[in-house]
């Protein structure tokens, strides 16, 4: 405990003036560099480094862009839910099926019809 303590009983931590650790000399860090390549550490500069610069990776481009609002029963929503996902297919995906399936019924419906 130092004699700068704001409270008595409570230690001060912080450093004192008398307690400033030096700053070690180019021929003390060339000393550690070599001790530390001895036992086996390899020191490498930041521009030998491999993949220091990563080139931006372009984002991949929306193919779902519209939002569609729809109101549905939760059954009839849980279905459709249900058929994306056992069909491992987006949902977007799955609309488009499900419509190019309608106008195919729909044509056939027509074609009867006549």
């Amino acid at each position: 405990m130092t004699e700068k303590a704001a409270r008595p009983g409570m230690a001060n931590f912080s450093m004192d003036d008398d307690d400033e650790i030096p700053i070690p000399t180019p021929q003390q860090r060339h000393a550690a560099k070599l001790g530390g390549e001895r036992l086996g550490f390899k020191s490498e500069s930041m521009a030998a480094v491999p993949g220091a610069t990563k080139k931006a990776v372009a984002a991949r481009e929306a193919l779902y862009t519209a939002n569609f609002h729809i109101r549905t029963l939760p059954e009839d929503r849980q279905r459709y839910d249900d058929f994306a996902y056992r069909h491992r297919m987006k949902k977007g995906e799955a609309m488009k099926l499900l419509l190019d399936l309608a106008e195919e019924a729909e044509a056939a419906r027509q074609k009867k019809g006549t």
